[in-house]
């Protein structure tokens, strides 16, 4: 079982192929990549707590994986799953068709981390794709993933399976070990297993080695070229380099890229355990026990860009600056400064410094997630049973950031002095002297000492907790009551759930002491106490009408009601035609309510720029009544920022207890028809409208909306504060219901198998089109339809060949992802005049070749050997003047494949 996940890849899989009777993974997935397509037959989807068996067809997957995550302090190494790119808190992953802990921290956000649940333990995995909080409760907006584990193994089967790419990097290593017993009464399941993944730098992918970003020529073409950070080793002040020679950026900038992550390295083990005893005739005992440990190492980004603004900035308790007769200050960079008119008597400008010496940032990351859950199912009678469970799970986290600069420290030794004895540059502070204070020499490269790294270095550890108890009943049978198709089925639940989280971002972050970004603790709790009915009522032997409704009575948000109809009918025995509409809910989570206020400088837009005496309106009203702004407008005639003042807004954002859940309406329509013996197509429609959407609000779209309010409060509440030039200083923002979403689009997937040369010849040909991605802004009404962007392409589609001889099977998988463009808004930008993207707004179609193998060497034996992206084709170029490339990376790991060509052998035992 790999990571980058194998779970991940399997659902991933699951969801591209799922056909007209869905899929199921032949031997628990047999240990296998998602090259592995060969293993993939059918998966079965109920979607139901009244047994049957239901047809699905495919939905679209967007998550966080190893690469997009490489740069987040929090979510590095996750691998998550979203349906209909809806997002991953709106897909609701069960284990069993009971919930499983959330594996993200509870300050960012909610969803299961599949790292967390073993594919050795997979018999198959169900998709349901349509509105299912009825059924399933919340979160169920986009769909259901439900991962079923073995319960009934026999004997004990051994898998090593070990892949490198084509650039022998990369590698990733496995071995899996399941074993079980079954007996007339029970039957038990273990699986144990280790793996670990290389991952891969920045560095090891020609198109990701350096910082890139797209600029114009002469000509006004758009070409691309390296940008690199202006963060030097060699510290900067304003127009020069820290040592007083002039900075010449294509000559002096610092490439961040030498550090970063490609694929973040994942370490992983794990023990799941599978239990059923009938305790007699009428009563089962089961029990599960799942335990996993992920462990991300050595995962790196650039060093600490230092400013020492920092260090005095008065938000943080800091006051003065930087003198010009500090005696660390070279003698030429004095020199040019006093030429460029300041005194003895000023502060220098802020410096700048790409901090080399204390090392890259560094993230090892440790989850460990634990869950638990046992019941008794009981046979009233013949037709009616009682199903009871608790379950308790937990994910702790534990993190270790390097590369830190402890602020305070550094204020003391920044404030030096020559010893009179000596002539030697030392702390002034005779107390910091004690405690190891030596002076932190940032004018130079190489300049800061090892004393002063121990002294202003600072560890950052960080702690999270994510804890979930549930307890539900549901009793189901069958009724009395017989219509022309047969009795109508019934079931009625109750559950109640428990959810916390905590996360503690260490002492220095908290007070803001440390160089990385002030961060407030998270803690919170809620449940939630719902009732639940379904009914299958067979109106005819062709024609069933199906219905549910929930009441959900959640703590904080109060009582929702959500319900799901559906009818299937079949004209005729190889045809079903079938329909559904239902309403679901996503009720906030522990981030959404409680997360803690961080703090942020992402740019924010002022809408008092360009304001002149002669502006008119209410935004210009109220812009000019603010003394600092109408004082510059006299002196300047207009109010403009300087660079320094546009890209220095600081503020924070965080969770919101007013949050109100999100509601949503979903219809589908479909037929599945049986066209001949070996072929079948399913054809389904949907439309999916989220009312209330959770979303952080944009920090300029708070300031906006306070500066065109007609009743105009100079602070906004208190979520913006200006400085004494007028510039905004401090924007805060936080959670809110933003935007209504609306999807549509159809499924279509056509399957065909067939005797040829001795052996079996199957096609299956899956085909998604996203008609619409509309997003609309409540407050302002402003609607902007995404479809046809990179993570929403119109068209994505995968076409599987496999054959079957004797002990042979060969496979030939494509992937295609349509032509898209990075932003239908325009609000990319080129590096030359800051306008939206036009060539490089664009990505071409890509298809991706996976090709497979496997050999029976003897019926308890058996050898495979995959090959991924056997064309070995590279992404498309997503840099820094890209909306959705990843951070680092230079392109959209969502939909293009990082790694180049890969090859991986597996070798499977039974005994």
């Amino acid at each position: 079982m790999f990571t980058n996940s194998k779970l991940a890849k399997s659902v991933k899989l699951a969801c591209a192929f799922s056909a007209a009777s869905a899929f199921s993974f032949s031997g628990a997935v047999q240990a296998q990549d998602e090259q592995s397509a060969e293993t993939v037959e059918k998966i079965q989807v109920t979607g139901s707590r009244i047994q049957r068996t239901d047809i699905e067809s495919p939905v679209s997957i967007a998550s966080s994986d190893q690469s997009n995550s490489s740069f987040s302090t929090t979510a590095v190494g996750l691998n998550t799953t979203a349906l209909r790119n809806l997002g991953e808190s709106r897909t609701l992953v069960l284990v069993n068709g009971r919930r499983f802990v959330s594996g993200v921290s509870p300050s960012s956000g909610y969803a299961v981390d599949l790292n967390s649940i073993p594919a050795s333990m997979i018999e198959r995995i169900e998709i349901l794709k349509s509105a299912s909080s009825a059924i399933y409760g919340s979160d169920a907006v986009a769909g259901v993933v439900n991962i079923i584990t073995r319960s009934d193994f026999e004997g004990v089967e051994v898998n090593v399976t070990s892949g490198i790419s084509g650039e022998s990097d990369r590698e990733k290593n496995a071995i899996n070990i399941t074993a079980g017993n079954s007996w007339d009464s029970g039957s038990v399941t273990i699986a144990m297993g280790y793996d670990d993944d290389k991952g891969l730098k920045a560095s090891d992918r020609d198109f990701s080695r350096y910082d890139q970003a797209v600029f114009l020529d002469e000509n006004g073409d758009e070409y691309v070229d390296i940008l690199n950070s202006s963060y030097p080793p060699q510290g900067r002040v304003g127009s020069y380099n820290a040592d007083g020679t002039p900075y010449v950026g294509s000559e002096n900038s610092f490439n961040r890229a030498s550090f970063r992550q490609l694929v973040t390295p994942l370490e992983r083990k794990y023990v799941a355990f599978n239990f059923t005893q009938e305790l007699n005739d009428d009563v089962q005992y089961f029990a599960e026990a799942n335990w996993n440990s992920s462990e991300t190492y050595d995962s790196t980004i650039e060093p600490t860009p230092f400013n020492v603004e920092d260090v005095f900035k008065p938000s943080r308790g800091g006051t003065g600056g930087i003198s010009m007769s500090n005696p660390m200050l070279p003698d030429l960079l004095v020199q040019n400064l006093m030429n460029d008119g300041l005194t003895m008597d000023d502060n220098i400008p802020w410096t700048v410094r790409r901090m080399v010496e204390f090392g890259a940032r560094s993230t090892n990351m440790e989850r460990d997630t634990v869950r638990i859950a046992t019941g008794l199912d009981w046979n009233i009678d013949d037709n009616w049973a009682l199903n009871t469970f608790v379950s308790w799970g937990k994910t702790d986290q534990w993190q270790e950031n390097g590369g830190q600069v402890n602020l305070e420290r550094a204020y003391q030794a920044f404030n030096v002095v020559e010893d009179p004895d000596t002539g030697e540059i030392v702390c002034a502070d005779e107390t910091a002297r004690l405690y190891g204070c030596v002076p932190l020499n940032i004018w130079g490269e190489g300049t800061i000492s090892e004393e002063a790294v121990r002294y202003v270095s600072t560890p950052a550890k960080a702690t999270g907790e994510a804890e979930q108890f549930i307890f539900g009943a549901t009793v189901v049978g069958e009724t009395p009551l017989e219509l022309p198709g047969g009795f109508v089925n019934v079931a009625v639940g109750v559950e109640h759930r428990l959810e916390k989280g905590q996360f503690q971002p260490g002492d220095f972050a908290q007070v803001g002491a440390s160089s990385t970004n002030q961060a407030d603790a998270t803690d919170g709790s809620f449940y939630t106490n719902d009732v639940f009915v379904e009914t299958s009522i067979p109106v005819l032997d062709n024609l069933i009408l199906d219905a549910a409704a929930r009441y959900a009575d959640h703590e904080i948000t109060g009582g929702d009601t959500t319900w799901n109809l559906g009818v299937e009918y079949s004209p005729i025995e190889t045809l079903k035609l079938r329909a559904s509409a239902a309403t679901a809910i996503r009720t906030p989570n522990i981030a959404d309510l409680f997360g803690g206020r961080g703090e942020t400088f992402a740019g924010v837009s002022d809408p008092c720029s360009g304001i002149t005496a002669d502006s008119t309106g209410t935004v210009a009203e109220n812009c000019l009544s603010i003394p600092e702004i109408s004082a510059r407008v006299a002196r300047d005639g207009e109010f403009v920022l300087t660079q320094v003042e546009s890209q220095s807004t600081g503020g924070t954002v965080g969770g919101n207890p007013d949050v109100n859940p999100e509601t949503s309406d979903n219809w589908s329509v479909g037929a599945v028809w049986q066209v001949m013996d070996g072929l079948s197509l399913t054809v389904d429609y949907y439309d999916i409208s989220i009312e209330d959407a959770i979303s952080t609000t944009s920090r300029s779209t708070v300031v906006r909306r306070c500066f065109e309010s007609t009743n105009f409060d100079p602070n906004c509440g208190g979520d913006v504060v200006r400085d004494a030039n007028g510039a905004l200083a401090e924007v805060h923002s936080g959670t809110s219901n933003e935007n209504d979403i609306d999807t549509k689009g159809f499924d279509v997937e056509v399957a065909y198998t067939t005797e040829l040369v001795g052996g079996q010849f199957g096609v299956n040909f899956i085909w998604n089109h996203t008609s619409e991605y509309v997003v609309t802004g409540i407050e302002s009404g402003d609607a902007v339809d995404f479809a046809g962007e990179v993570l929403n392409p119109d068209d994505r589609a995968n076409l599987n060949l496999s054959y079957g001889y004797e002990d042979w099977n060969f496979t030939w998988r494509m992937r295609y992802w349509a032509s898209s463009v990075d932003s239908v808004e325009g609000n990319n930008y080129n590096f030359t005049n800051y306008a939206p993207l036009e060539e490089y707004n664009e990505f071409p179609s890509v298809i991706y070749h996976d090709v497979s193998a496997s050999y029976a060497i003897s019926d308890d034996m058996n050898i495979s050997l995959v090959v991924r992206n056997a064309f070995d084709k590279e992404p498309p170029v997503a840099n820094q003047s890209s909306v959705n490339g990843g951070t680092g990376i230079n392109t959209v790991s969502e939909a293009y494949d990082v790694t180049g060509r890969y090859m991986q052998a597996s070798f499977t035992a039974r005994f």
